[in-house]
């Protein structure tokens, strides 16, 4: 077993939140089927479709026009399961995706691998953990990803990653989570490392 390093880090697909109607606002120009958009945002499910400005879309996806843009989601669940579980508008770089799944419509975020790890490493560990044991957690983490990544594009699976314990930079840096997110980005010195068998 050995550590090695990947050039070229992969965009992960999470789903985030599923809705008749979802609310969000984009935080700053985002392009949208040829042109911009920015502000209060609303998609709601008609007709087994998806309803924006008035007219239906079998799928919209919304892309930054720059690398620090962000969206605003409304209504998202957190820390399922956890004694700070609660529902609360998250902020999250990256694309936003809204595909008609099981009846409704859902949320999806598509992000660099290394931003979504900082954020589920956060949810994941304790504040008081040492680095070292940080480290060695991202390294797992992002070999375990990376691995069901590849297997997932293998059987032509397009299932999305979970965002069970997948929250905005902003809510980690909050007292509603374990670790904080400036001692949590400690971990990019194992940045692009991952376990591999050989």
């Amino acid at each position: 077993m050995e550590t090695s390093n990947r050039k070229e880090e992969p965009i992960v697909s999470v789903g985030i939140v599923s809705a008749s109607k979802l609310c969000f606002s984009l935080n700053a120009p985002y392009t949208v089927r040829g042109s911009q958009r920015c502000g209060k945002q609303v998609v709601e499910l008609s007709e087994g479709r998806i309803l924006w400005e008035s007219a239906l879309y079998d799928e919209l996806l919304f892309e930054p026009t720059d690398a620090q843009s962000s969206f605003t989601l409304e209504d998202v669940t957190i820390g399922v399961n956890f004694h700070w579980e609660r529902k609360e508008a998250q902020t999250f770089l990256g694309k936003l995706r809204f595909i008609v799944q099981d009846n409704n419509i859902c949320a999806i975020n598509e992000l660099p691998v290394e931003t979504y790890l900082t954020s589920v490493i956060s949810s994941e560990m304790r504040a008081t953990s040492s680095l070292e044991l940080l480290k060695a957690h991202a390294v797992i983490s992002r070999s375990w990803l990376l691995a069901q990544m590849k297997q997932r594009k293998a059987e032509n699976n397009n299932e999305l990653f979970s965002a069970f314990l997948y929250i905005s930079p902003d809510s980690v840096s909050k007292t509603t989570c374990p670790l904080n997110y400036l001692h949590v980005k400690k971990y990019l010195f194992t940045c692009r490392e991952i376990i591999t068998y050989v």
